[in-house]
């Protein structure tokens, strides 16, 4: 996917400064911190990845009177939320200093420069959006990407073929989402170009100026919003698919307990998870 023209630089913005650029240079400036919030990420991941498996144990033992799985199942899901919560408390401090270092260095490099107020205080406000989207949709991303290739690792455990199907539905939703990607660029380009207007549009335009402002906007949300359903629709017709075809593949399986196929339809539906959060990571 094309990385868009970033709009959120610290000075007066550089025509080709890059999304991508932006990450890398917050990232660069508190490598530290945000290198431990992301072993916890990791390591948060891995034991959600872990449950299925774990909890299809604890089934197929209480249905032969051992309480070992179910042990093991709570232990792991007790480790999951206290990773969980660490990190959380860990990446609100962690963001909100960025956050803070960011925005100052904006406000007073773009005001030396005599970027108009307007402009100044609507690239402030986008920094914050900015900011959110590394503190969350980036561990989004992170998650989906452990939920798609490591529930793919965990279903070849239980059947090769299941796999295969999984990677056949995953190319025609590559390709559904690399349309939506460049479809919402263009959308999201315009919207933050309205948005950086908005403070002049309200002190200077007239009636009818701020009427075709706002429903501009509109327009823009309408438009996103409506690609994401079409995406997401297309996409479910694939899922669809899949679940019927494992449903008939594991239940085939000679010898098969009931936990085993627990397990593969949580880790099918961590898989769809993940590729159904696609769009939405693409628009963000």
């Amino acid at each position: 996917m094309e990385s868009p023209t970033a709009i959120l630089p610290d000075g007066p913005p550089p025509p080709q400064s890059t999304v991508f650029g932006e990450l890398f240079g917050l990232v660069h400036q508190n490598r530290w911190p945000v290198i431990l919030a992301y072993v916890l990420l990791v390591v948060e991941n891995l034991l959600r990845l872990a449950q299925p498996f774990l909890l299809g144990q604890a089934v197929n033992g209480l249905l032969t009177s051992s309480y070992l799985g179910l042990w093991w199942f709570l232990a792991g899901h007790a480790g999951h939320m206290f990773v969980q919560f660490a990190r959380q408390m860990y990446d609100t401090r962690v963001y909100s200093r960025m956050y803070a270092k960011r925005v100052t260095n904006l406000v007073c490099n773009q005001r030396e420069a005599n970027i108009p107020t307007s402009r100044v205080a609507a690239r402030a406000s986008l920094s914050r959006q900015f900011i959110t989207f590394v503190e969350q949709q980036v561990p989004k991303l992170v998650s989906s990407l452990f939920s798609c290739v490591g529930a793919i690792a965990m279903l070849f455990y239980y059947d090769w073929r299941i796999v295969i199907a999984c990677l056949v539905i995953a190319l025609p939703v590559f390709v559904l989402n690399y349309i939506y990607s460049h479809s919402v660029k263009g959308v999201s380009r315009v919207l933050h170009d309205r948005w950086e207007d908005e403070v002049e549009i309200i002190e200077k335009a007239s009636d009818e100026e701020v009427a075709a402002h706002y429903n501009g906007m509109t327009n823009c949300w309408v438009k996103m919003s409506d690609l994401e359903a079409r995406t997401t629709g297309l996409t479910e017709f694939f899922v669809m698919g899949l679940m019927a075809f494992a449903l008939l593949t594991i239940c085939r399986i000679p010898g098969i307990l009931a936990g085993d196929i627990f397990a593969v339809f949580r880790y099918l539906m961590m898989f769809v998870m993940g590729i159904d959060t696609i769009p939405r990571l693409v628009e963000q």
